[in-house]
């Protein structure tokens, strides 16, 4: 029995030990300036080159473009005088959609 205990205790031990080799290096949690850091990484708004589509003005209605193109492929009954300020400077300088159903969601945030 005695025997039996001091394998066992033995076993355990180097479980332990081969844990603690593959354990994490740090299990700190994460410095709040990483955190926030990580969070307007991801708030920024995506280059033109990564998105295919801007929704933006066109004669002087909220429209939706091909990014990189001039001519609008969606033309709403919304005239941009109707939105508050903040959301007619936004869509002059223009908001971007990496896909359709972004734009879509874009269009019913702003045209409904």
């Amino acid at each position: 029995m005695k025997s039996l205990m001091t394998v066992t205790g033995i076993i355990l031990l180097i479980c332990v030990m081969i844990t603690g080799l593959y354990a994490p290096k740090s299990t700190a949690a994460p410095s709040e300036k990483s955190f926030l850091s990580e969070i307007s990484a991801e708030e920024q708004p995506s280059t033109v080159n990564e998105d295919k589509y801007r929704l933006s003005v066109y004669e002087n209605k909220v429209a939706a473009f091909e990014n990189g193109k001039d001519y609008p492929i969606y033309i709403s009954d919304v005239y941009l005088s109707t939105l508050p300020e903040t959301d007619r400077e936004l869509l002059k300088k223009g908001i971007y959609a990496p896909d359709r159903r972004a734009l879509n969601r874009l269009i019913e945030d702003y045209c409904s």
